[in-house]
């Protein structure tokens, strides 16, 4: 699995002038997406694996800093391929933040 991988990046992106992609590396290795996807879990090519992964975010990553891909675009593929969550907003009742009402419910509904 490593051999084939570092094929995909040394020789298949280089001739083909394609950029590295999850969907890309998963057609050379003539599998789907998912199933590449799941090879994280698996134990002989987890680290082959997350290793491709992220040298194809850090390409998308570069390519975004350079402009050549929209933020958004960059974000969306982030997201859906190499599992990365937004970071949520602190509520406030995480900031310590209380809100106290007065008076009756029953006059508030008027």
């Amino acid at each position: 699995m490593a051999e084939l991988i570092e094929s995909y990046f040394d020789s298949h992106t280089v001739d083909s002038g394609e950029i590295a992609d999850t969907e890309g590396l998963a057609e050379h290795l003539g599998i789907t997406r998912d199933e590449l996807l799941n090879f994280k879990g698996n134990k002989k090519s987890v680290y082959a694996v997350k290793r491709a992964l992220n040298r194809i975010a850090m390409i998308k990553k570069q390519l975004a800093f350079r402009g050549k891909i929209p933020a958004t675009v960059f974000t969306f593929d982030l997201k859906n391929n190499h599992g990365y969550l937004d970071k949520p907003e602190p509520s406030d009742s995480e900031q310590g933040v209380g809100v106290v009402f007065r008076g009756k419910a029953g006059d508030w509904a008027k």
